[in-house]
């Protein structure tokens, strides 16, 4: 298993996409860090605890689309059989490239923090005496990214192309669950990705039940068309 996250970690670290997609996701929360921490009529609102909500979901997206190229730039380029002769099994293939991508979603979630930080001391404003909402905006980052980029690395297996999957994710995420919200009267708590950014268990459960559902079926196809 140490080869397969090391011959991943080579494969993930040499795309220029990877770095562009997790400082894009960065610099976004600084943009949102400082457009708060320059408002001076917040009221009872926290400019560190606003800064995040759709500019993290935004950041979630393109951690997913990292975990996306993971499978699907391998199909689109053809390199998959090379990775397979390497690596050998399917499990050990789809094993490393989550834990590398989770590994990247969990940095990206801690630089988004510090960044929105940044942001917010830059613009005049301070950070939240309250540590419980700071906390739960904290934590609720770092799990949406890294399940994000589970799911990303599940979607681009069991789709096989990066595009496809990156507007399924997409979808997903600004489309399908505002309208199962707004029409099926479903709670924002209990979706998936909402959840999670909210920091609810049941959507965070829901989240990580799919993540590793899908990274399952992306190994037994795997095993299939290996087979």
């Amino acid at each position: 298993m140490k080869n397969a996250l090391a011959y991943e970690w080579v494969r993930v670290r040499s795309l220029r996409s990877t770095w562009l997609l997790l400082v894009g996701a960065g610099v976004l929360q600084f943009a949102s860090g400082l457009y708060w921490g320059l408002k001076r009529d917040l009221g009872d609102l926290d400019a560190f605890v606003s800064a995040f909500g759709l500019v993290d979901r935004l950041g979630a997206v393109l951690v997913a689309a990292v975990g996306i190229t993971a499978f699907g730039l391998d199909h689109q380029h053809g390199t998959l059989a090379t990775t397979r002769l390497v690596l050998r099994s399917p499990a050990r293939i789809v094993t490393a490239r989550a834990l590398v991508t989770a590994g990247l979603g969990l940095l990206t979630g801690v630089l988004m923090v510090v960044l929105t930080a940044a942001g917010v001391l830059t613009g005049g404003g301070v950070l939240p005496a309250d540590a419980g909402a700071a906390g739960r905006a904290v934590g609720a980052v770092l799990l949406l990214t890294v399940l994000s980029g589970l799911a990303g690395v599940a979607l681009g297996g069991l789709l096989r192309h990066t595009g496809l999957a990156v507007g399924v994710f997409a979808v997903w995420t600004f489309v399908a669950e505002t309208t199962l919200a707004t029409l099926a009267d479903v709670p924002m708590t209990a979706l998936p990705f909402s959840g999670t950014a909210l920091f609810a268990v049941t959507g965070s459960v829901v989240f990580a039940v799919l993540a590793v559902a899908g990274l399952g079926a992306t190994a037994f196809t795997l095993a299939r068309r290996a087979g």
